[in-house]
């Protein structure tokens, strides 16, 4: 069930950035969330660096309002400028407490992009917020959404979080173990039921308590290493949208971009979802 309240995009306001602008206009129309755009002018560079900064609000909120559906959102529009993007967005995501940040990958560009991963890194100082990756042109709301879990508390975070963005469809939750299975079962071959079957009991935990409306919720369990099965899953499952689990406390980049989902979001055909670690406390 989609709940969102504010939403945060960075925006570059490059032709490339329209991707991530339709897609945080259609979840701000979808969850009736106030959507703030947010353009970081580098003095000296780009097409926009002599303008006042008031020029350059009014271009973004055209730009805004040029979205089909962005009409009637409660939106504004917000152009500082400053030496390098990734403090400026992360300073305002911690200061407007946004439920969500939406950012552009631009094809071609795979993770050397202008948002990622440093900009990722330095949002994780608002430790909640979750982060959307995107990659595709939006054909409509998330509908499909592929859950990888370790049966850690991430796991569930990362349930709670795509529910969030979908109203409606499938969230299909994978485990993949990587490690043989032998002490599990005495049973020798196992069978793609077989190994879905194992982990009944910490599917069940990971699921324990969510409320039954919203999208349908699939299970199962592949044995392999988890990057390839991951983007093997999400390639040919189509899917729409993979939400992942961080562990931001730690350190983002050096536990989340350094390992598993790293490779997985390098190589991923579609957006991706980098779920929140939810802060006691925090502004609601």
């Amino acid at each position: 069930m989609t709940n969102l309240r504010r939403i945060l995009l960075a925006t570059d306001l490059e032709p490339k950035s329209d991707r991530a602008m339709e897609r945080a206009v259609q979840l701000a129309h979808q969850s009736g969330a106030e959507l703030t755009a947010l353009h970081v002018v580098h003095d000296g560079d780009g097409q926009y660096a002599h303008l006042p900064l008031h020029h350059i609000e009014a271009e973004l909120h055209r730009h805004l309002l040029a979205v089909p559906g962005a009409a009637g959102l409660t939106m504004r529009a917000v152009a500082v400028r400053g030496a390098a993007v990734e403090p400026q967005v992360a300073g305002y995501a911690g200061l407007w407490w946004p439920d969500l940040v939406v950012v552009g990958v631009h094809a071609g560009d795979g993770l050397a992009d202008l948002f990622l991963p440093p900009t990722v890194e330095r949002i994780a100082i608002a430790d909640e917020t979750p982060i959307l990756i995107v990659r595709a042109k939006p054909q409509g709301p998330y509908v499909r959404a592929l859950v990888p879990v370790d049966f850690s508390g991430r796991s569930r975070v990362a349930v709670e979080t795509a529910r969030r963005l979908l109203s409606d469809g499938i969230l299909h939750l994978l485990h993949v173990a990587d490690l043989p299975l032998g002490s599990r079962s005495p049973a020798g071959q196992f069978t793609a039921g077989d190994v879905t079957h194992e982990f009944a009991g910490e599917f069940g935990e990971v699921l324990r308590g969510l409320a039954p409306d919203g999208p349908a919720v699939t299970r199962e369990a592949r044995i392999g290493h988890p990057v390839p099965e991951i983007v093997r899953a999400a390639r040919y499952g189509g899917y729409d949208l993979v939400v992942m689990g961080s562990a931001r406390r730690d350190g983002l980049m050096r536990t989340l971009l350094g390992s598993v989902t790293q490779d997985v979001l390098a190589d991923l055909p579609c957006d991706a979802l980098l779920a929140g670690d939810p802060i006691a406390g925090s502004p609601p």
